[in-house]
């Protein structure tokens, strides 16, 4: 009997894997070009090892079952809408985002940990209907037990309880840490975007959220996680130097919404109670746009609107990001803008979580800097915050990086406020945190060492794979 050649048999499996998967590549109109020219090098290049990956991290089947999910999520009652005109002469971020821009809001912006998690505490103390909470990151730490048993003790109380986490960003944090709640009659979820049982084996889909909602009447989003590096403890100054806020009014029902769809997606529960979206209050004088990126549509929803901001800038545009990894159209409309005289200020961390992103990061800066754009880089902790202000008019704060992973693959979430006083608050926030940054010379960028140009030459064309 003729022995079988595995090996032979091993190798054709990994051919036709290999140039299987080119024809689905390039027809994943959603991803930008250079994302599509690194998956394809990575095929070519790493014969079946390369098209292992693509299948768990570049494949996008999920906006299939994400759009039906979503389809099937009753929209909230007419809010407040605010009109176009007045939220920064502005009409396309309706249709960007898929929702209008509602008045009547207040917004109160938390500058950091030691004020994020009273709040949040308060708002489940206070819940006597409903709390629904997502998060990327939650630690079994102190500060997660802390939330968590705020959340159990809500639930003892007959309020119902619903959190969603994402299973890669708490890769360390088991199913068993949330048993007390659950117990409680509260409930819980991973966002299961890696689900193999299902027939989901997206490591690469990430739900980068940051949500809470009590009652239908209070939402606290921006880019804090649960862990004790956002919290502190009992330290003033906790690792991570992030910033959200508490809004309350009509725009809360679109963020209501957005956790509806994300709870669909990951339970199949739909919550069509008209509990859960109760009449719009005006309650302040703040405009909010809602901007909910994903990947699960043809639109760039947050580089558009940042896009159209940048546009319209003509004073000042002044910048937060933990990750800066821009697009072209991007670094064009900062360029342009610091060219027409636009103060253009970025500020990033001193050193990432990320050593390669730090890389991918500065060598962006030669195509800034000759141009007018101003660089801070930050020294005493990981700036974790992602703020923009423009003109002293409007701030945009929430989860997304500016990099390719924020903009494109993760589920993020973004919030507008046209506000001036929203504005002063986040200006004063950066300029905070500039008397503890150094500025970034073009003299001394061009004078960097060798090292460091190589790290940069290196990391900067796997930065959409990254």
């Amino acid at each position: 009997m003729r022995e079988i050649d595995w090996a032979w048999y091993g190798t054709l499996a990994l051919i036709l894997l290999q140039w299987g998967l080119i024809p689905h590549l390039l027809a994943q109109r959603t991803k930008s070009p250079n994302a599509t020219l690194a998956w394809l090098w990575a095929i070519l290049l790493f014969p079946g090892i390369g098209g292992i990956l693509y299948l768990l991290m570049g494949s996008e089947k999920v906006r299939r079952q994400r759009l039906a999910a979503v389809a099937a999520v009753p929209h909230p009652p007419t809010a407040a809408e605010l009109p176009p005109d007045k939220i920064l002469a502005l009409p396309e971020l309706s249709a960007i985002n898929g929702r209008p821009a509602t008045a009547g809001n207040a917004a109160d912006i938390l500058p950091d940990g030691t004020s994020f998690f009273p709040v949040v505490l308060d708002a489940i103390a206070s819940a006597r209907h409903h709390i629904h909470v997502e998060f990327y990151i939650w630690r079994p730490d102190r500060a997660g037990l802390m939330v968590l048993d705020a959340l159990t003790r809500a639930a003892q109380r007959g309020v119902a309880v619903r959190v969603l986490v994402d299973e890669i960003g708490s890769l360390w944090t088991s199913r068993r840490f949330f048993a007390p709640l659950e117990a409680a009659g509260g409930r819980f979820s991973w966002f299961r975007t890696f689900a193999p049982l299902s027939g989901r084996f997206h490591l690469n889909l990430r739900n980068h959220r940051k949500l809470v909602i009590t009652d239908g009447t209070t939402a606290l989003t921006g880019g804090m996680n649960i862990g004790n590096e956002y919290w502190g403890g009992n330290h003033p100054d906790p690792p991570h130097r992030d910033a959200a806020v508490r809004l309350r009014g009509p725009t809360v029902l679109q963020l209501a919404e957005v956790f509806a769809e994300d709870w669909l997606f990951s339970t199949g529960e739909s919550l069509t109670d008209p509990a859960f979206q109760p009449s719009p209050r005006s309650c302040g004088t703040v405009g909010v746009q809602v901007v909910p990126g994903s990947p699960d549509n043809d639109l760039n929803e947050i580089q558009l609107t940042t896009l159209a901001i940048l546009q319209q800038a003509r004073a000042r545009v002044w910048m937060m990001t933990p990750y800066f990894v821009p697009e072209p159209p991007l670094v064009a409309a900062l360029q342009l803008a610091a060219m027409r005289g636009v103060d253009v200020r970025i500020m990033v961390p001193e050193k990432g979580n990320h050593a390669y992103l730090t890389h991918v990061t500065r060598s962006y800066f030669e195509d800034l800097l000759p141009h007018g754009v101003r660089i801070f880089r930050y020294h005493p902790r990981l700036l974790h915050a992602k703020v923009l202000t423009v003109d002293g008019q409007c701030a945009m704060l929430g989860s997304a990086n500016l990099d390719i992973r924020s903009l494109r693959i993760n589920f993020e979430l973004n919030v507008l406020l046209s506000s001036p006083q929203a504005a002063a608050t986040a200006e004063h926030l950066f300029l905070g945190n500039a008397d503890n940054a150094s500025e970034v010379t073009l003299t001394d960028h061009l004078n960097r060492s060798h090292w460091l140009r190589i790290a940069e030459a290196v990391f900067r064309p796997l930065a959409p794979l990254l």
